[in-house]
């Protein structure tokens, strides 16, 4: 048994760590901005890309728009493992400003783009603070919720995303007829969320005895140090690859890459594709859509929690991914023009396709050590994004294949979900609680309980 043991958990409230319902609120409200900045692209994805590239052709947009859903996405991936890493350097708390400023910054300079390529690089950079802030906000739920109202406090977090696509729908209604400028503008009011997470949020008590503990051990003479010891001041990137956590590490690789294909490389294309069935801007008809869409995510995430303790770990995500394939398939094979069977095949696809990722914020967190937690969850779920960047540049070109038709690309990209199907097959729940745990010593169980 290594040298890492429980000596304490994370208090609902004391001075040696923040509030979980400050906790809660915080990341609640990041995530939720987030959702909103990530899906403001994708609502006005085909008036913006009509004005920047003076064309109305599905296959000159849907082509220009996988690459951007692409950069998009190689920028999330490459957030979420920097800002992982240094979460676990410098602290959750303070990483997560960060991450948000330059997400909501960087969204409003969308606003200003006067080229396709432009575009294309703010939304990169947007794609680096949401792929961080996703990330830390996860560990933070993970770290300072415990037991069985973990499970449901990090489902009412993941309500988040839903509620802030559902804002930016809100906004297309209200703003899309004025401009799709002015929704990207809109995306800067994150910023404003920063001030209260610098006054209110302070780091996880196991994080903190981890970085004092660290601190004293880089005192001692290299000589000194046990492997244990050793280990603590290592890189933390390389060891999520360790002979200990390359199967779990490869597992959540799997899961959360299935997930992220399926997010945006198949529902992107709903959006775009009313257009298509309209024949027109289709401003209310895409609302509907994308309301529908994230009222089924709000449920799906209200709910896993108690799917995981009902049914475990491995069915409910074995449920999440067929529900998904199914969904899209039917919904993109059947459905020949806009009306409430489509919105209804949206409330549906919602449930299945986004439920997966509360799923994931309860799994990923719970197989890693203090440590290396942030790093992995930074890892493990955001490299799936470079996935979703291939899917989306391969989406964009089945698009052009297909004659314009987003149907028949959403259609084929769907079936990536066979892959989650598998990978849930190797589910199993954590053999012990890793969540909570912190070096074991005389020094930190006094810090522990002082």
């Amino acid at each position: 048994m290594n040298k890492l043991s429980v000596v304490g958990q994370a208090p609902e409230a004391t001075t040696d760590g923040p509030s979980r319902w400050h906790v809660l609120l915080a990341t609640w409200l990041g995530e939720m901005f987030d959702g909103m900045d990530a899906s403001i692209f994708v609502l006005v994805l085909f008036p913006a890309l009509s004005e920047l590239l003076s064309t109305k052709s599905h296959s000159v947009v849907g082509v220009h728009g996988s690459y951007i859903l692409a950069t998009f996405m190689v920028g999330w991936a490459l957030g979420g493992i920097v800002f992982g890493v240094m979460a676990d350097q410098i602290g959750r708390a303070r990483t997560l400003v960060y991450t948000i400023l330059l997400y909501a910054i960087c969204t409003g300079l969308c606003g200003l783009s006067h080229t396709w390529q432009e575009m294309a690089f703010y939304r990169f950079l947007v794609g680096c603070g949401i792929g961080g802030e996703i990330s830390i906000g996860g560990v933070l739920m993970a770290e300072c919720w415990t037991g069985k109202s973990r499970l449901h406090a990090t489902g009412a977090m993941c309500t988040s995303f839903g509620f802030g696509y559902l804002i930016a729908a809100l906004l297309n209604l209200v703003l899309g007829s004025i401009g799709w400028r002015w929704l990207f503008l809109a995306g800067v009011v994150p910023a404003i969320l920063t001030a209260y997470i610098r006054a209110k949020l302070k780091e996880p008590v196991q994080f903190e005895l981890m970085r004092e503990y660290k601190k004293r051990l880089r005192t001692k003479p290299k000589s000194e140090l046990t492997e244990e010891e050793a280990a603590l001041l290592r890189p933390t990137l390389p060891q999520v690859f360790s002979k200990e956590n390359l199967g779990r590490t490869l597992l959540s690789i799997c899961l959360a890459s299935t997930a992220i294909v399926g997010y945006w490389a198949v529902l992107s294309w709903i959006p775009p594709w009313i257009n298509q069935l309209t024949g027109g801007t289709a401003v209310q008809e895409r609302s509907m859509a994308a309301i529908a869409l994230n009222l089924g995510a709000i449920f799906s995430a209200v709910l896993t929690g108690a799917f995981v303790l009902s049914l475990g770990r491995r069915a409910t995500f074995a449920m999440y991914y067929i529900g998904a394939l199914a969904c899209c398939l039917g919904m993109f094979l059947s459905t020949k023009s806009f009306g409430m069977p489509l919105v209804a095949w949206c409330f549906a696809v919602g449930f299945f396709a986004v439920g997966i990722f509360t799923a994931l914020f309860i799994f990923v967190p719970e197989s890693y050590e203090t440590k290396l937690r942030a790093t992995a969850m930074g890892f493990c779920i955001q490299v799936g994004r470079v996935a979703a960047a291939a899917a989306a540049l391969t989406g964009g070109q089945l698009i052009s294949i297909f004659g314009g038709s987003y149907a028949m690309a959403g259609a084929t990209i769907s079936l990536f979900y066979l892959v989650g199907i598998a990978a849930s097959m190797f589910v199993k729940a954590p053999a012990e609680d890793l969540l909570h745990q912190v070096p074991a010593s005389k020094w930190e169980a006094a810090a522990a309980n002082k």
